[in-house]
């Protein structure tokens, strides 16, 4: 005949009671602080990634417009020296197109340069955070 025995039925479901509570404390616990931390190193590692993107979107945007700038005045220096004579007519021409392509060529390697120093900035930023998770995991594992 079966019987219930409820002194060893209180105990075991205080032991299981126990061993929840100590889960959640020391196990549990932790473990969701760490990915909650680790969740928020990603999305600010995300966020940067974003604003320098986006940095690198108006630079080049500034770039267009000096390029427009430059070929509006290129343009304009263009219309003046059809204006006058033959012979000063070739070597305002020559001015303009020498000028325009060095304020062109100067306003591209600015933008390469910047958009290459915020990317550089940006990988090591990434290489650092990269370093310093791996340096933390490297810890804990050990």
């Amino acid at each position: 005949m079966l019987s219930i025995n409820f002194s060893e039925l209180i105990w075991t479901i205080i032991n299981f009671f126990l061993l929840l509570f100590v889960l959640k404390r020391f196990l549990i616990g932790p473990m969701v602080k760490h990915l909650d931390a680790r969740q928020a190193r990603i999305d600010q590692s995300l966020e940067a990634r974003r604003q320098a993107d986006e940095a690198i979107r108006q630079a080049d945007e500034a770039a267009e417009a000096q390029r427009q700038s430059a070929r509006q005045e290129a343009g304009e220096i263009l219309a003046l020296a059809g204006k006058d004579a033959e012979a000063r007519s070739r070597e305002s021409l020559e001015q303009a197109r020498a000028r325009s392509d060095a304020l062109l060529q100067q306003e591209e390697d600015q933008a390469r340069l910047q958009a290459r120093q915020e990317r550089q900035e940006l990988e090591a930023g990434q290489q650092k955070l990269a370093d310093a998770l791996a340096g933390r995991l490297l810890n804990r594992e050990g």
